[in-house]
């Protein structure tokens, strides 16, 4: 597909911006690998410069969760245990002090370096997808802005045939979600 059709085909909202491109590249990235105890931060820069924290928390969904259409989470991971081991997903800039503070850690970078940090993380999730045992991941969104559209198109452009994809509330969020599990 050109990318004058890509343009045609999709068009996101990011950080106030007009975006019309899809998230299909990745951008081979060095990155550090840091262990807080609680999670996991995978800290790489940008061109720019910026430095940025790709975050792993480790948690247990319920597998009572409703997804698209009233599915159940274990329904579609064919278990009846009470919780599903998963990762939770964060990003954000390294130099938030306080990750607790929504007002800090889900503000806009507005750094205009969305298609290379989109590269660069779609890059360090198919390192860690690959060395992954884990079937579910999940990304929280907040309902003012289209992050969970932008990592959904990433997700289909990249990994569709691994993943499926749903929607649902979980248990850490306050808006939707979007449940990522492994086929």
């Amino acid at each position: 597909m050109t990318r004058r059709k890509i343009k045609e085909n999709l068009r996101v909202h990011f950080n106030n911006t007009l975006l019309t491109e899809v998230f299909d590249s990745m951008i081979k990235t060095n990155y550090k690998i840091i262990d807080f105890g609680e999670y996991i931060a995978y800290q790489f820069k940008t061109n720019s410069g910026n430095q940025y924290d790709l975050e792993f928390h480790y948690s247990e969904e319920n597998i009572y969760t409703d997804l698209d259409n009233n599915i159940k989470l274990g329904d579609i991971l064919k278990t009846n245990k009470e919780t599903i081991p998963c990762f939770d997903i964060a990003f954000t800039l390294s130099k938030i002090k306080n990750k607790e503070n929504p007002d800090e850690f889900e503000i806009d970078t507005n750094l205009n370096e969305e298609f290379e940090l989109m590269g660069r993380i779609t890059f360090i999730i198919s390192e860690i997808i690959n060395d992954s045992k884990y079937k579910l991941f999940i990304i929280g969104g907040d309902s003012r802005r289209n992050r969970l559209k932008i990592y959904e198109n990433m997700f289909k452009n990249n990994f569709i045939n691994l993943f499926d994809l749903y929607y649902g509330k979980s248990q850490f969020h306050s808006g939707k979600s979007l449940f990522i599990i492994r086929k």
